[in-house]
């Protein structure tokens, strides 16, 4: 029998099966659950207002159930709307350092786990308090950085990134920053049970085993199992560790869990993490374009990724990513570092060389939302996305000039 009530009515040993708001606006895991502590309670009275009780539901529960009662995901819809708040070069002032710290703080982990020790919980959530105010800022800033990609350290790079798209991504679907915070500090964490996975594992450049891949299929229980240990993490950063390898059609792992009985934001994690893997370069193969990576996602979406989360992603990250190499149809070659909402097949471009392929110095920026098809002869559009790396350009190296804002604007 469901009976709704005031969350300051609710006690200890209630079992809630309906909340007041969107199940994306919160951190629980599943919609029906024990209230089995005061944390657990503390955390519904902070983010609702009322909620529905099934009294006759009994006690007992797991610590990490299946999630058969998920119910399935409806299509995201946005509760709030972002605008940035300062420019994308003024972000880029303080953008790498809180990049920077982020790393170190996973390096920390990484640290802390290979060490036997307790993880710092305060300064990891800070970490991420931080990077998630950067992307309400500037989403652009945090995003140009994430194609700051070294093939040998991509166990690290790949946790900072899952992050940042994850946050990102997030912010267009409109979730409370309260949200933001704790879904970003479960991408943070996602991998972590990658540490126990022997490197010849991990890094092996050819085809692994039966056996080493079902040793490689281990690391969401070895990241639960670690985390369940850490005092103070949510049950929700948990689950994130625990099945952002499942697949929708169950044929993921560990527990080869189906669509409905996997949480939605493990979903969204799902969808970052493949992502960031195939647009890497990585010790066994180089990553591809932005644009590729997300033609494949589109057709692995039925069996693979939620749908709906899937084509949000897409819309979010824009057919023309932040950070993509693209050749003009004017020749020229830059690299994509703002989209807007209003023009995402006319983004902002920094231009770094000329029509016969030679540099540009001083390095411009062209803004192609101001050309006007109608009124210029010589009209600036994208001809192809080019693969990473293309004419020996390395990304990494302007972002420093962007950050700097040592550019020259071309007003058209």
């Amino acid at each position: 029998m469901k009976k709704k009530i005031d969350v300051y009515n609710l006690k200890i040993g209630m079992y809630v099966t309906q909340l007041d708001r969107p199940w994306l606006e919160t951190p629980f895991l599943f919609q029906g659950f024990m209230v089995d502590s005061e944390s657990v309670l503390a955390d519904v009275q902070r983010i609702c207002e009322y909620v529905y009780i099934d009294l006759e539901k009994s006690n007992d529960i797991d610590e990490l159930p299946r999630l058969g009662l998920i119910e399935s995901v409806p299509a995201p819809k946005r509760t709030r709307t972002y605008e940035s708040t300062i420019s994308l070069e003024d972000e880029m002032e303080v953008a790498p350092a809180i990049r920077q710290t982020t790393r170190d703080c996973v390096d920390n982990v990484f640290n802390a786990i290979t060490s036997d020790k307790p993880l710092n919980l305060p300064d990891i959530k800070q970490t991420v308090k931080n990077m998630v105010d950067s992307i309400v800022r500037n989403q652009n800033a945090q995003m140009c950085l994430t194609q700051l990609k070294n093939r040998d350290e991509y166990t690290a790079q790949h946790s900072v990134n899952v992050c940042v798209l994850t946050i990102t991504f997030c912010r267009h679907l409109g979730m409370s920053e309260t949200s933001l915070n704790l879904i970003g500090l479960g991408a943070l964490l996602h991998d972590i049970g990658k540490l126990k996975t022997p490197l010849d594992v991990l890094n092996k450049p050819g085809k692994l085993t039966d056996e080493e891949f079902k040793v490689m299929k281990s690391h969401p229980e070895q990241g639960k199992k670690y985390l369940l240990e850490t005092q103070g993490i949510p049950a929700s950063v948990i689950d994130i560790a625990f099945s952002h390898h499942e697949r929708l059609a169950g044929h993921g792992y560990p527990r080869g869990l189906t669509a409905e009985e996997i949480s939605p934001w493990s979903k969204i994690v799902a969808i970052t993490d493949v992502y960031d893997a195939i647009t890497s370069d990585r010790c066994y193969h180089d990553g591809m374009s932005p644009t590729q990576a997300l033609t494949k996602m589109y057709g692995w979406r039925l069996k693979d990724f939620d749908p709906e989360l899937l084509e949000q992603f897409i819309q979010c990250i824009g057919i023309y990513p932040i950070g993509a190499l693209v050749e003009l149809t004017t020749g020229e070659v830059g690299i994509v570092i703002s989209v807007t909402d209003e023009s995402r097949l006319r983004p902002k471009i920094l231009l770094i060389l000329d029509d016969q392929k030679n540099p540009y110095f001083p390095k411009r920026i062209i803004n192609l939302a101001i050309y006007n098809l109608d009124e210029h002869e010589h009209v600036y559009g994208i001809k192809d996305v080019l693969e990473p790396g293309a004419y020996n350009i390395n990304i990494g190296e302007y972002m420093q000039e962007i950050q700097q804002a040592q550019l020259v604007n071309v007003k058209g």
